[in-house]
């Protein structure tokens, strides 16, 4: 019971004389306005089965006797169970909300056989649906959840709260804030208008109003029949503004600043940290670095080079690359003229030609200098264990061009046909991947005027030890509208057969055999034509190609990991050639609209006069390597893809990391579903 310290004093009268006694510390104890205590909760729905007061009475009919139209018919087991699910499909399609099951039906049918206008009694049951609010520790950015206080005589009042980050710990085990600059900084989160509103929402960053009053402790999946006070409240765990609005803006003011927040990237780890700092170091020494480029034009004369040069066929802006050609001699056929010294051999010249320039200059691609404006910031050659070594680092002009280097005696070819030529391609470094996904840790503050004494506060702090846990936000769902061919929205009763959820059903479930010799490989999403399509999660397009009958198809390596140490490969397929909005080696962002859904030419009618298009996506675990397609992998050699369809002969046709995506798409689905951007 809750106690509040008073001044307490005494007066007295004895034998003429008063006294007084005053104490400042007497704690008086009484059952005081309390906030009891305050959390994040989501809301559940369950179903409670009870008995339906009305059973369902089963009449057999001259139409349905034919199941039992002789003695001791159902002695047979078998009969008896095809009795049993006959009965068991007309409860169900009762339409009175009756539930029962084949087990029950079948227990009903004792005798052992029945005749017209025998009747026999199923004990049905009815669904209850079971609201309440659960208290949750943990929850993804992003998702709507619910804030509850409970409190003591503190009916009819309005109680405040404010969302605070306690620190947390970082990779270096330091006790840091992730979301936040101070303590005192308050998080923003948009506040639902209405306890079950979906779309008016406004941003809070400071209290948070709720409403306390009197309701059955159900509600919090209590048991019925005790009155409590409860307030709750909506949210959704994320500030209005969707982008990072300039570098220096504050994590806390955009839901992709949350993010970022939280996702250690490859250069942010301690390693990552090493390799940045280390890279720095480099380039300071390459700065002061005295490069001096020697050669002796007699050598032309004499020798040129031969063999092929060990570089790799891209170079990162920025990055040093090298070019090594092998020099040494033996057992190797390299023409040489008789009266080439070692020295003769070693004196090599390197020529530089960006690819679609005019070549009427040779002596103007010659690598003669450390730098050169607009092609490269540092070059330097050298001889490393009998080998010519090219090191150079390319300037951002060159980005998205293609280099040729070669070297040369005399004069370089300037042609891609020698060995000894290497055509590199000049890119802008990638998007640093997220490795780890952090969490920031989050308590309440709350506060209330007492109903008891005018201008007192109740205040109180909750989480602050066991903190709620703020996650990164999950895969989203590719679309922002239910799939016509999914359970919560067909088109109408046609599409029902081709619910995508299935197990090996109809042409849009995975594992269905397509023909003698291919596997499904896909979920098929069924859409209006032009619907747009998302990104699931951040990611890199590795390709964008023609597909199927006129439609195309996107592939991208998101940063989600389902095995450890690989990245989601996803193929959006069967998308508008037309409205493809990204492009092969674009970074995308969770949720950035990538393009539409298509129409196959000619066309494929499912249902049958339905002229709609689908997305079919298909799932890669990452630890595969090369085309997603690959007719040559054989179905035993499939890492997870089964089919109970599989015939001799017939495969999935695709890379052995394929998977079924079915189980993700549920909870992805969910996930968008929380996030209420599935309208």
């Amino acid at each position: 019971m809750a106690g509040r310290n008073r001044t307490l004093v005494l007066e007295a009268e004895v034998s003429g004389r008063s006294f007084s006694f005053e104490d400042q510390e007497l704690a008086l104890v009484g059952d005081d306005p309390e906030i009891i205590t305050a959390y994040f909760a989501e809301k559940k729905n369950e179903y409670v089965e009870k008995d339906h007061e009305d059973p369902f009475t089963f009449k057999f009919s001259d139409d349905n006797n034919d199941l039992t139209n002789k003695d001791d018919d159902l002695v047979d087991d078998a009969k008896r169970r095809k009795l049993a699910s006959y009965i068991y499909g007309k409860v169900k399609a009762d339409g009175d909300k009756k539930y029962t099951t084949n087990t029950k039906v079948y227990d009903a049918l004792t005798e052992a056989s029945y005749k017209t206008d025998d009747e026999i009694t199923i004990t049905t049951y009815k669904k209850e649906k079971k609201e309440y609010y659960s208290k949750i520790t943990t929850a993804p950015m992003g998702y709507q959840v619910y804030l509850v206080a409970e409190t003591k005589k503190l009916d009819g009042k309005t109680l405040k709260i404010k969302i605070l980050e306690s620190k947390s710990q970082n990779q270096e085990k330091t006790n840091v804030f992730k979301l936040v600059k101070t303590e005192t900084d308050k998080l923003p989160v948009l506040v639902f208008a209405k306890l079950e509103d979906k779309t008016t929402t406004t941003e809070a960053g400071d209290w948070i109003e709720i409403d306390i009053k009197k309701q059955d402790q159900k509600i919090l999946g209590k048991t019925e029949g005790t009155e409590i006070e409860v307030g709750i409240k909506k949210i959704q765990l994320r500030p209005k503004e969707d982008k990072i609005a300039s570098e220096k803006e504050d994590a806390i003011k955009s839901f992709e600043g949350w993010q970022e927040a939280l996702y250690i990237r490859e250069d942010e780890t301690v390693a990552g940290k090493k390799a940045v700092e280390d890279a720095k170091k480099d380039k300071a020494d390459r700065d002061q670095e005295v490069v001096k480029f020697n050669f002796n034009k007699g050598a032309d004369k004499k020798t040129y080079p031969a063999g092929k040069i060990d570089a790799p066929k891209t170079a990162i802006i920025g990055k040093a690359i090298e070019y090594i050609l092998d020099i040494d001699i033996k057992d190797k056929d390299y023409k040489y003229k008789a009266t080439a010294t070692e020295e003769d051999k070693k004196n090599i010249r390197w020529s530089l030609y960006v690819q679609g320039e005019a070549k009427t200059d040779k002596k103007g691609t010659y690598i003669t200098a450390k730098t050169k404006t607009g092609v490269y910031t540092y070059a330097k050659t050298e001889v490393v264990d009998k080998k010519i070594k090219l090191t150079i680092v390319f300037d951002k002009a060159l980005k998205g061009k293609k280099v040729q280097i070669e070297p040369f005696r005399g004069a370089p070819d300037l042609t891609t046909k020698p060995d000894y030529v290497r055509t590199t391609t000049i890119k802008e470094a990638a998007t640093s991947k997220i490795t780890i996904r952090d969490k920031a840790h989050l308590y309440l503050k709350t506060q209330c005027d007492s109903i008891e004494e005018e201008g007192e506060t109740i205040d109180n702090e909750f989480l602050k030890s066991t903190a709620f846990k703020l996650e990164t936000p999950r895969l989203l769902f590719p679309f922002q509208t239910i799939p016509l061919n999914h359970p919560d929205g067909f088109k109408n009763d046609n599409y029902i057969k081709y619910d995508y959820t299935l197990h090996e059903k109809k042409a849009p479930t995975f594992g269905v055999l397509r023909s003698s010799t291919r596997i499904h490989a896909a979920r098929d999403l069924y859409y209006e034509l032009n619907e747009p399509i998302y990104a699931i999660a951040n990611g890199v397009v590795t390709d964008v190609h023609s597909f199927y009958r006129d439609t195309w198809r996107i592939e991208i390596e998101h940063e989600y990991q389902k095995i450890k140490g690989f990245d989601l490969v996803v193929r959006y397929g069967e998308v508008n050639k037309n409205n493809i909005l990204v492009k092969k080696g674009d970074y995308v962002k969770r949720g950035q609209k990538i393009a539409e859904i298509g129409l196959l030419v000619p066309h494929v009618h499912q249902p049958s006069g339905e002229k709609r298009g689908m997305l079919h996506i298909e799932f890669y675990t990452g630890e595969g390597s090369g085309n997603l397609s690959d007719t040559g992998i054989k179905y035993n050699e499939m890492l997870y893809a089964k089919s109970g369809k599989h015939i001799s002969g017939s495969s999935f046709q695709r890379r052995k990391d394929l998977f079924d995506p079915l189980p993700l798409l549920k909870k992805m689905y969910i996930n968008s579903k929380k996030e209420g951007s599935i309208k």
